[in-house]
């Protein structure tokens, strides 16, 4: 049965109307949205499970790309089973770019229960799949990513966008062995890096002393708390 686009508004007003009388209730609210969302990819027919067949295309990684993007672009699948799913497939999907994506859609879901994908992606051979789990460890952290983190962004032979990634993902560690690090790097030619050593610098002390190594040393030797 095909449906007329003033059918199709009814169904979203009355969903929409029902968000109404939530009273406030952000939980209510959020339930309504994703109702309303898979009203409306059941009636233009972009549907979980279309994405989800998708995802399993076993012969075509961009369909297997495009099937976990549509997913994760929706709140049901930041949530299991979808999460638990993509974990798998960053582990031992064959194609980088398929790995790269799903964790990512990690990432976007703030999957807390993912870092041991993160951190064991650190150390994955292709530079988007390295990039991607650097990423996701700037939002979620886990101490067992340190050495990982230390080595990449340390590495003047690395690809400056996963040692920015790597740099900026230092930050949450504030210990004096990772504020040296990070000092030893804003002292670098390549300003992008030695840019965001500087914020993640700032971010864990509060402080700007700019690109000063000498003042930072200081700073974080003369400080009876130098990290909070």
């Amino acid at each position: 049965m095909r449906l007329s686009l003033s059918s199709i508004a009814a169904v979203v007003l009355i969903a929409a109307c029902a968000g109404c009388q939530s009273s406030g209730d952000e939980s209510r609210f959020g339930k309504v949205g994703d109702f309303t969302q898979r009203i409306m990819d059941s009636v233009s027919g972009d549907t979980a499970l279309k994405a989800a067949k998708r995802m399993e295309s076993q012969y075509y990684p961009d369909e297997r790309r495009e099937g976990i993007n549509r997913l994760v672009s929706r709140p049901y699948g930041k949530r299991p089973p979808y999460t638990t799913r993509y974990e798998q497939i960053a582990k031992y999907d064959n194609d980088y770019l398929v790995r790269a994506t799903a964790i990512r859609a990690l990432n976007r879901s703030r999957d807390a229960g993912a870092t041991d994908v993160f951190v064991s992606s650190l150390d994955d051979q292709n530079d988007q799949v390295r990039l991607e789990a650097c990423k996701a460890l700037a939002n979620i952290p886990d101490e067992r990513a340190v050495p990982a983190l230390v080595k990449i962004a340390s590495n003047t032979s690395e690809n400056r966008d996963i040692r920015i990634a790597a740099v900026d993902a230092l930050r949450h560690y504030r210990t004096i062995q990772i504020a040296k690090v990070l000092i030893d790097i804003v002292g670098e030619r390549d300003f992008s890096v030695a840019w965001q050593a500087r914020r993640s610098l700032k971010a864990m002390t509060k402080k700007d002393l700019y690109y000063d190594q000498n003042a930072w040393l200081q700073y974080i030797s003369g400080s009876a708390k130098p990290l909070g």
